[in-house]
């Protein structure tokens, strides 16, 4: 079957998004049944699937999980609205140089290294710049977190959080810069460099919402203002570290985005020229000519740590079948990570072509 590339593939790149420190994109088995096994036998994960609008399973689809990358779905839709409003202009010629301070090393799988040289092949780089709708596309297709927090920037992370409101989720925890949340362990040792590792733990896992959003807020100002390097310098992570980070990322639940990917699959929700500007940031994966042959639209929008696995995508094929999925799970261990990850495009794929499986998840 020439469709594999469905749900994660975006032309010649496969995209299951990443967007932890020192982790690379995973080719494990493609194997949908090992992840119905894995859902009949764990309850470390939260299923919401509608098709046509009818709801296929659902289980644990109100209790919140962190997002990791799928949260960036918000910042696109702002993105949109901003552009129909005219406060942001998609042909805007942006700096790489821009970019790249929020650009930290070996944090996000590889995924903004990938996108400037998918841009660079694909002739959208202009010299050293690239419009801004680029920018948001290796947001989302690729993952960036070095776009995502410039975006963050640009559009004013008071308005993304509160068009949460606005799209009527009301359980959604606050975004915040991804980059600058890594850092916070670095900024507070380079504060006080008697902090051990064992306090700096205690003190960020302990430290109110408020105040590490503050925190990451501030950071991502340094950056913007050149100050990367002394990040670098004085780096500091450990597993407990990550895995601190992976728990607080900004979480949500399967109903919210299943919803939310109903939004974008009606075509009807947003306004014309928002939904115009959001089909060309959210369905790259509608370039393929396979997914062309059988699909009206679709997209997606994943991520990843090491510890957890979220996807939430829509399509409607050519015989007007509309399908929107959100998938989370978290805690998981680093064999079940990877087989999740290698199994998430079939079991995204038969859910979509295959009566018989999506039977399967009427049984969960």
């Amino acid at each position: 079957m020439k469709v594999a590339l469905l749900i994660i593939g975006v032309g010649l790149i496969v995209v299951l998004i990443i967007i932890v420190a020192g982790i690379r994109q995973r080719a494990g088995k493609n194997d949908p049944d090992y992840l119905i096994n894995h859902l009949k036998h764990h309850k470390n994960w939260s299923l919401m699937v509608i098709r046509n609008g009818e709801t296929l399973a659902s289980v644990r689809e109100d209790e919140m999980f962190p997002l990791a990358s799928a949260m960036k779905t918000i910042v696109a839709i702002e993105y949109a609205k901003q552009c129909e409003e005219k406060k942001v202009d998609p042909s805007r010629n942006i700096s790489l140089e821009e970019l790249d301070r929020y650009y930290i090393p070996d944090t996000d799988g590889g995924a903004h290294e990938g996108w400037i040289e998918y841009s660079k092949q694909n002739g959208l780089l202009l010299g050293n710049s690239t419009t801004l709708e680029n920018v948001v596309k290796g947001m989302i297709a690729f993952s960036s977190n070095a776009n995502t927090d410039y975006l963050i920037d640009l559009l004013g992370l008071e308005t993304i959080n509160e068009s949460l409101d606005e799209l009527n989720i009301e359980k959604h925890e606050a975004l915040y810069p991804i980059s600058g949340a890594m850092l916070i362990p670095t900024y507070l040792k380079m504060k006080d460099p008697s902090y051990t590792d064992d306090y700096i733990e205690t003190k960020v896992k302990e430290m109110s919402i408020e105040e590490y959003i503050r925190i990451a807020q501030i950071i991502s100002q340094q950056l913007k203002e050149g100050e990367k390097g002394l990040y670098l310098e004085n780096e500091h992570s450990s597993k407990g570290l990550d895995k601190i980070w992976s728990d607080r990322l900004t979480r949500s639940t399967t109903f919210e985005y299943a919803t939310l990917m109903g939004k974008l699959n009606s075509k009807t929700y947003f306004q014309r020229e928002t939904q115009e500007r959001l089909d060309a940031v959210m369905e790259g994966i509608m370039e393929n000519p396979n997914n062309q042959d059988w699909l009206k639209h679709a997209g997606q929008k994943g991520g990843s740590t090491e510890f957890l696995v979220t996807n939430a995508a829509y399509a409607t094929d050519k015989d007007g079948n509309s399908t929107e999925v959100a998938i989370f799970t978290n805690e998981l261990e680093r064999g079940e990570l990877e087989k999740i990850s290698g199994s998430l495009n079939s079991f995204m794929l038969k859910i979509l072509r295959e009566e018989d499986f999506r039977n399967k998840l009427k049984e969960l």
